[in-house]
């Protein structure tokens, strides 16, 4: 496993994530492993897919495994981190459908850049530890006030056991400034190679 850093080391300073004035700092919750550590059998061998926020230089990113061979002998296959120079990736929700594809959903802040939720991807036949650039499922308009720091404690990201192709994701941001007024966004999509 690759070193990190906590971010928001909460024993010194429970929230670091900045927010566009007037907005507070919120909590990235970077002390745990956030929901949920997703597990897929596909037969021929096993993985477990999951996150939580680290220092990614000055501001958060989030960090990712796969780990192989859980039940047997359990090592990381593969991980990686998500991050940007100017804005704050944190409290992410990962999965991994039938075909073996993985996505990853998280909150995005800045001082200049309303919360917002990103999206990124990966295809096995992509090379090990990457993930495609991120995309925007909503940009946020408003920004948290007064509301005793924390943020998205309920994202999540899991697989329509349906057609076990459909990603589900839930995160919340603001339309508007205020306190605890934030706004659940749903998406839904899937990677063109799960049939």
């Amino acid at each position: 496993m690759a070193p990190f850093s906590e971010i928001c080391n909460r024993s010194i300073n429970l929230a670091c994530i900045p927010e566009p004035s007037p907005g507070e700092k919120v909590d990235a919750i970077s002390d745990r492993v956030m929901y949920r550590l997703a597990y897929r059998n596909f037969g021929d061998h096993e993985s477990l897919v999951v996150n939580h926020t680290v220092a990614g230089g000055p501001l958060a990113g989030v960090r990712w495994y796969e780990i192989g061979s859980p039940g047997a002998s359990p090592f990381v296959f593969q991980q990686g981190t998500v991050v940007d120079p100017a804005i704050s990736f944190w409290m992410g929700s990962i999965a991994m459908d039938k075909a073996g594809n993985m996505a990853l959903g998280f909150s995005a802040s800045s001082l200049t850049v309303d919360p917002s939720i990103l999206l990124v991807g990966r295809t096995p036949s992509d090379s090990l530890g990457v993930m495609e650039a991120p995309i925007t499922v909503v940009d946020g308009t408003g920004v948290q006030l007064h509301s005793f720091h924390p943020w998205g404690d309920y994202s999540s990201l899991a697989i329509d056991p349906k057609d076990d192709c459909t990603f589900w994701y839930t995160q919340e941001y603001y339309k508007t400034t205020g306190s605890f007024n934030w706004t659940t966004r749903i998406v839904s999509f899937k990677f063109q190679s799960c049939h």
